[in-house]
């Protein structure tokens, strides 16, 4: 039996955060996470994060592209990032053996990254062609343009990508200045997971630790210097058809959803989980096993720091929109109205509950746990402790947060797809599509 786990945090006097969960795996996972994403960029700096992502990637010093890349390669490792709309994420996996390693690589990418010219107009061609590909995704497409619907000029509006405008426009001093006014130690964590001591990487965080890091400012910078704007206080209402060639409508519903540190996120979780979150589900069950009008149809939640998101997604026939969306209307109105019983209840907890203990045998998945912890909540939760708030929703819980949600005609919904005919319009109450 695998000995439980044991997680420990340190604040460094420079107010960098590490973040540790020791697991008997033979893999470690390290990553270090930038409390900086697309809401925090400028309207001129669309995509910015993006590109600054892709830029460590690119040579230090003393390292070149290459030599990260082979590094990395040589002990069968993996280096990858990611950028969201409140964080960015630079993620190692390797052996326990070599910690010193994957630390050291890290380091250098944030003290000693050179931003050479040369790399980045290579960059900006790689990413431009990113942009193209996310274009020619419709469900990806679909997506970001409804966030761009529905919190208008706000920073969770705008695509993590950046568009291909804001991607041209980038230099190498826009990047310089963003990356020091972000990447700074007070805005970040070290997150490891794996068979390691906390003790043994602290030891080998010597240089991350310093007082101060190269061209960083001197101060601890406002949420208004950083380009923090408060979320708006509801999303933007309204039906949109935008018409692109293509074969089927893709469709999203949509409403305001809880943020990251509500108390009534675990309830929300199980009410998305029974309502579209699997092949059991309720909208899969009822538009594509009863009656065949999608490949693809599921609800999930963006949640925020002060926002969120709660969306269906369903990619249909553009003869069948009507039908579709009525039977999107049909699930939800059965949420508001009726109580899960305990068996339905039961059946989604354990679902839930089974995902997570799954993810927990992931030393990837434990480092990203514990990171995201520290950002949204300043502390550690266990799985059995995130179990057993799951277990303590109750069927009035959920059903009192459907009402919540899912109240009125309060709500959001995008199709694009190719020209709708008059019949169609007349079915989607024409008179309130912006088109």
């Amino acid at each position: 039996m695998r000995s439980k786990p044991s997680f420990q945090k340190t604040v460094f006097g420079n107010n960098l955060t590490l973040v540790t969960e020791r697991h008997r795996f033979q893999s470690l996972s390290i990553g270090i996470w930038v409390r900086t994403g697309t809401r925090f960029e400028r309207p001129r700096e669309a995509g910015l994060s993006h590109f600054l992502e892709h830029m460590l990637f690119k040579g230090t010093e003393s390292r070149s592209a290459l030599d990260i890349a082979r590094e990395v390669d040589q002990v069968g490792g993996d280096f990858n990032a990611f950028t969201a709309r409140e964080y960015t994420c630079f993620h190692l996996l390797l052996l326990n053996r070599d910690l010193e390693l994957g630390l050291d690589i890290l380091s250098d990418v944030l003290l000693n990254s050179t931003f050479d010219s040369d790399e980045l107009e290579r960059e900006r061609k790689v990413i431009l062609q990113e942009i193209k590909m996310g274009e020619e995704s419709p469900e990806e497409m679909v997506h970001d343009l409804f966030f761009e619907l529905v919190y208008g000029r706000h920073g969770l509006g705008r695509p993590i990508l950046g568009t291909e405008a804001s991607v041209r426009r980038m230099r190498r001093a826009d990047v310089l200045r963003f990356f020091r006014k972000h990447y700074c130690p007070e805005r970040m964590i070290v997150s490891v997971a794996g068979d390691v001591s906390h003790n043994a990487v602290k030891r080998r965080l010597r240089s991350l630790i310093k007082t101060s890091w190269p061209g960083r400012p001197g101060h601890r910078q406002s949420r208004g210097e950083l380009g923090f704007e408060p979320a708006p206080r509801s999303l933007k209402e309204g039906r949109w058809w935008v018409e692109r060639p293509m074969e089927q409508v893709h469709m999203v519903w949509g409403i305001e959803g809880p943020t990251y540190v509500s108390r009534d996120r675990f309830a929300a979780f199980l009410l998305n989980v029974y309502l579209g979150g699997g092949m059991s589900s309720s909208l899969f069950q009822e538009i594509r096993e009863k009656k065949g009008l999608a490949y693809t149809v599921y609800s999930s939640l963006s949640p925020f720091m002060d926002s969120g998101v709660f969306s269906i997604y369903a990619a249909t026939g553009p003869n069948q929109v009507p039908v579709c969306l009525r039977l999107i209307e049909e699930c939800v109105e059965r949420m508001k109205r009726n109580l899960l019983s305990d068996e339905e209840l039961r059946t989604v907890k354990d679902n839930i509950k089974g995902t997570i203990l799954l993810s927990s045998d992931s030393v990837e998945s434990r480092m990203s746990s514990i990171a995201m912890n520290e950002i949204f909540f300043g502390k550690y939760m266990g799985v059995d402790e995130v179990c057993a708030q799951i277990d303590a929703v109750t069927t009035d819980d959920v059903r009192r947060l459907a009402r919540k949600l899912l109240r009125g005609e309060r709500r959001s919904l995008l199709f694009v797809g190719p020209k709708p005919t008059r019949q169609m319009l007349s079915k989607l109450h024409a008179s309130r599509l912006n088109r």
